[in-house]
């Protein structure tokens, strides 16, 4: 049986093959394992609450997470609208599900809004992470 050597049809089959090689089998970058996840539970003082420049804030956060890889953190971070760091607080977590608790005092600046977020962050992945975040707004003294 003689086979006829198509140049088209043999460029359309490399092409494909090529693409397929292309492909992440992983996550996108900016994303953490599969399954992984934070989720803020609990936030006080409550972001009902309007805060005033000048003010000093307690700020304590409950997070649930689960972590599909061997360890990892979670991280509480708190921003100006400006993103300015405030406070910030870090607990390391192992693979499974549970809660955390983070916290952290700042004061309140001149600005228009704060912004809390707790990012759950996988040892080993140097991108980003996904973050669950809240809010609170700010008024002048």
């Amino acid at each position: 049986m003689h086979i006829k050597f198509s140049p088209s049809l043999f460029a359309a089959i490399a092409v494909s093959g090529f693409l397929v090689g292309c492909q992440s089998a992983g996550q996108p970058a900016n994303m953490p394992p599969f399954g992984s996840m934070a989720q803020i539970t609990s936030i006080s003082p409550d972001t009902t609450r309007v805060l005033r420049a000048g003010e000093q804030v307690r700020l304590k956060v409950d997070v649930s997470y689960v972590l599909t890889s061997a360890s990892g953190t979670i991280k509480l971070l708190v921003l100006a609208a400006d993103s300015s760091e405030l406070g910030q607080d870090v607990k390391v977590i192992t693979k499974g599900n549970g809660k955390s608790t983070l916290e952290t005092q700042f004061t309140v600046p001149a600005t228009t809004e704060i912004r809390v977020f707790a990012p759950l962050i996988v040892q080993g992945e140097s991108s980003g992470s996904a973050a669950d975040g809240r809010s609170y707004k700010v008024i002048p003294r």
